[in-house]
Formats: C-alpha cells, structure tokens, sequence
C-alpha cells in the first residue's frame, strides 16, 4: 500500500488521445447515476466533493501534469460551483442530454470568458445545443451511439465552428483512423488496448527477436547469473536498467554503475517483468500510454494479494504486465502465449480471466471501464487499490519512459 495518506473517494481514469498518440488529458470517472455506462456507488461524495478532495490529496497523484476532465452537472453549472475549480487543471464537461435553456447557455459563456476548459459530452446537432458551440471547445461524439455515418454526418455540421472534434468509446483500430480521416484531433476509448489485425503480418517478420528474449527472461529455470549477459550483450537494455536504477524514483545514495549491481538490487522477479516491459516500450508505433497500462495493471495484481510470497507476487506482476501483449504485438493472446513457457493457470488467467489471478485481472479492467459495483464485487476497495497503484505507476512510467527517451537522443 502506498506510504502516503490515503483518499476516500472513488475514482479512476481513461485517458484522451491527440492525433499522434500522446496523452492530451484524462477523464476522470466517480461513481454517479448521471453518467451512462458507469456505475452508481454510493460512498457519500458528490463529484464535486470528489474532486475536490482529489485536488487537497494531490490531483498530480492521479493524472500527473495532464489536465484532467470532470462532468459537470447542471446544478454545479448554475451555482456557479466550477468557479471554485482549479482551470488550469480541471476542464468541465456538459451533458448535452439534459434541458439546455438561456440560463444554462449563459452560465456556460461565463465559464468560457473566464477561460475554463468545456467540452460537450452526447453531442447530436440541435437548434438546442447549436447556442453553446461558441462557448466550448472540445465536442465529444459517441461512436457507439452514432457509427461511421453518423459521426461523419455530426463532423460535417460541425466544421463551421472553431471546436476541436473528440471520438469517443472507440473501440477497434480501424475505427480509430476512420474518425482522424473525418477530422476528430482527440480520440477516446479502448482502442489502444486492442491487437491491431491490419499490423499483424508484421509479426513474423521484425518481432520473432522480441519474442524470443521474452521467453527466455520467463524461463522458470532462468538464474541471475544466465540473465546478466542476455542484458549486458544489449545496450539499449543496459543503458535503460542504469538510468532506471539510478533515477530518484529508488532513491539511492551511490550511483550503481554495473548492470550486475543494478540487477542485484532489483532481483531476478522484477528485473525479468523489467526487461520485458522495457523491450515492450521500444516497439514502434505504439503509445506510451500502453506500457503506462501494462504497469499499472501489474501494480494492481500485485498489491491486491500483499502480502504474499515473493514467488506469487512476481506471478501477478507478470500477469497484469502480460495482459496487453496482445496489443503490443498486434497477435491474438494465445499465439503470443505459445511463444512463452508460462504456467497452465498464468495461461489461463491471461486468456480466459480463469483462477485467482484472472479474477484480478477482471476486476482492474472493470476498474478501467467504470464498473465499480463488478470490480467490488471481486475485489472490495478495489478503487483503493487502484489508486495506490496508479500513483506507483506515475512515478515508474516516468522513470522508464524517460530513460528510453534519453536512450533515443
């Protein structure tokens, strides 16, 4: 668990897409009635009293230097509740299904003057909402709700005005650039945990490499003294394990100028979930945004069962590492996993969410979607334990990621 005071409030994060992949902000989720597809649970906190407490814990915890995204509710509009908000953290955004009359369109001008963030959220052109779009400056469309013509169709409608179009709940990667070829700058949703089949001839062609050096870092067998050389013959690895090692997410008093010495320190356990995560992180054209995904789903498994044997946890670290490999690669989970000698019930859970450790993996990726009521269910103070991992994450994806762009420059 984290060392730092907790939070009680219920939250987790989807993160919004810029057209090159990079993180352009995240939308936070609480559990209220008033937001399709996520769950109402009832732990005593409005989202504003959420948010709120979330910006005394530290809201960097959770969303890093991104800015982040709340609904905001007609209520907080009119009260003028949002004003007491952070703008240059928080930006707001307005359900479109709900009454838009003059005093909703004023109150939100006002926010816009002030120079507030504002996005409208189920967008479908009205002579209703046509009043607002002056004021905001991000129009989320569905594409579950609207499909390719139908957004094509909104897109169209909305190209006179100065806003920027977000794609949300997409799913699948062709989707995802059917939405940039209309137009759409921000894109929202599950795609980018998702195998691309039309990048999946690529496989056999430059990943074999890849694959072959995750199996042999997840051989049981393996010992430390095997696993130094296949690091040291690297130097991309190498450089990476030195910067990481020395980076002040570990704090150490002396520089470690040895892989040896850094492999010590980290042992074999998490040094292999290391240098496979570190080999995932140079594949090309995939978003940082994955490995991010990757670590926190590993962090999860792991915390969920501390304590626990040394054995066990590197297990569930492994699992939630793993999961996205199939994004990773582009490949189908059980083509990946025949390249690897994992266990019959780490194949399971990976797989088919079978066993403990697949139920963990269920609950994490219910978290990621807003199904708190599921993830309680599995797991209870699930939310918890996400955010304890969310904020391990933040600091080593920093650490790691940086250390690959050193590497590159």
């Amino acid at each position: 668990m984290s060392s730092h005071r907790e939070i009680h409030t219920t939250v987790v994060r989807q993160p919004i897409f810029d057209r090159r992949m990079g993180v352009a902000g995240y939308e936070l989720l609480f559990p209220t009635p008033s937001r399709p597809g996520v769950d109402f649970v009832d732990d005593g906190a409005t989202p504003i009293v959420a948010l709120n407490a979330l910006i005394e814990f530290g809201l960097d915890r959770v969303v890093g230097s991104h800015y982040a995204w709340i609904d905001a509710s007609r209520d907080l509009l009119l009260e003028a509740g949002a004003t007491t908000l952070p703008r240059d953290l928080v930006g707001l955004e307005i359900d479109t299904d709900q009454v838009i009359d003059d005093a909703l369109t004023a109150a939100v001008a006002e926010l816009s003057r002030k120079g507030y963030g504002l996005a409208l959220r189920d967008f479908r052109y009205t002579p209703e909402t046509e009043p607002l779009l002056d004021s905001v400056d991000i129009v989320k469309l569905d594409f579950q709700q609207l499909g390719r013509a139908g957004i094509a169709e909104q897109a169209a409608r909305l190209a006179p005005y100065a806003v920027t179009l977000l794609a949300e709940n997409v799913e699948a990667h062709d989707d995802h650039r059917y939405c940039l070829d209309i137009g759409c700058g921000l894109i929202q949703g599950p795609f980018y945990r998702n195998a691309d089949p039309a990048c999946a001839r690529r496989i056999a062609v430059n990943r074999i490499p890849l694959l072959k050096l995750i199996a042999a870092l997840h051989d049981p067998k393996l010992e430390l003294r095997q696993l130094e050389p296949m690091i040291s013959c690297d130097v991309t690895l190498s450089l990476r394990l030195l910067r990481y090692i020395n980076s002040a997410f570990f704090g150490l008093r002396h520089e470690v100028r040895s892989v040896g010495q850094a492999m010590a320190l980290l042992g074999i356990g998490k040094l292999k979930a290391w240098a496979a995560l570190a080999a995932f992180a140079d594949i090309d054209n995939k978003p940082s945004e994955l490995t991010v995904t990757a670590l926190l789903r590993a962090r999860f498994c792991e915390l969920a069962v501390t304590p626990g044997t040394p054995a066990y946890c590197s297990q569930l670290f492994t699992v939630g590492l793993f999961s996205v490999v199939d994004a990773l690669l582009d490949a189908p989970i059980e083509h990946v996993l025949a390249s690897l000698p994992f266990p019959e019930d780490m194949r399971r859970a990976l797989i088919l969410h079978e066993g403990r450790m697949g139920r963990l993996l269920e609950c994490v990726t219910a978290l990621e979607a807003g199904a708190f009521r599921r993830a309680d269910e599995i797991v209870p103070d699930s939310w918890q334990l996400y955010l304890d991992a969310l904020e391990w994450t933040n600091h080593a994806s920093r650490e790691l990621l940086d250390a690959g762009e050193a590497r590159a420059a």
